[in-house]
């Protein structure tokens, strides 16, 4: 589980205004689905990439504050969490590592309006796939029970059920990006390939998603063959599933 031992004090890079901010003696990644996009749902740890925004108006990130290894005072503000508003102002910033992690965050949010008919349409196709299939079961299954025993069965909740699915239909709702989320991509993008502007070096998996929301498969594709032994699991084959069946959309999995 993520676990809070104390909270420190720091200094923004701007103004050097202080704050408090949390420190964790154990952190807990998981949460109970995961988006091919970088969204998580349900997730045991605070997301954001560290990007606050000072009393005077300047984006920072925390790995840019200066830490006096002290505990912070009672007193001391807890930094401000940039609200999704204000990404979009964020992205304008000249320092391009907190670009970088608001064109994160925006890309995320922009998604977000897609995820919600994405999770309407997937309830609705499975409640419909599963009635379909009960009632080829029960027809595929009759019930040659005598009366007496559909009696004593109904009475000791014992009826004859049919097992879950498998191999369930899945489709996706339409994905069309709008302008501004392919132009928000598209510079998310460069600044990742650019390289220096994080402290360590592009994320494949994460090339890969935004060439395949983008549309650009044979660049996805070799995005993806760029990945380590390291990167490749339930994520990779799911990009690797995805760019063969030319689909654009973000997707939700569970590890």
């Amino acid at each position: 589980m993520t676990r809070i031992t104390g909270h420190s004090l720091i200094a923004t890079p701007c103004c050097h205004t202080l704050y408090s901010t949390p420190r964790y003696g154990s952190i807990n990644l998981s949460a109970s689905a995961y988006w091919t996009d970088g969204h998580s749902d349900g997730g045991l740890m605070p997301g954001g990439g560290g990007l606050r925004r000072c009393k005077c108006g300047k984006f920072y990130l925390l790995s840019d504050t200066i830490s006096f290894g002290l505990d912070a005072p009672p007193d001391t503000p807890s930094t401000e969490h940039v609200k999704a508003a204000d990404l979009p102002e964020a992205t304008r910033s000249p320092n391009k590592a907190v670009e970088l992690v608001a064109r994160r965050l925006y890309w995320m949010h922009l998604n977000d309006a897609f995820r919600d008919l994405y999770r309407a349409h997937r309830e609705a196709e499975d409640k419909a796939s599963q009635a379909k299939w009960a009632v080829e079961w029960q027809a595929a299954n009759p019930d040659t029970r005598t009366a007496w025993t559909k009696l004593i069965s109904r009475l000791l909740r014992r009826e004859p059920i049919a097992p879950p699915m498998q191999n369930k239909p899945f489709t996706l709702p339409p994905y069309q990006p709008s302008q501004l989320q392919i132009e928000n991509m598209s510079r998310l993008m460069e600044l990742l390939l650019e390289g220096g502007n994080e402290s360590y070096g592009p994320d494949p998996l994460e090339v890969t998603e935004l060439y395949r929301e983008l549309g650009r498969f044979d660049e996805a594709q070799t995005a993806l063959q760029a990945c380590t032994e390291d990167d490749i699991g339930v994520t990779s084959k799911l990009l690797a599933r995805m760019i063969d069946d030319r689909t654009t959309a973000p997707v939700r999995y569970r590890m």
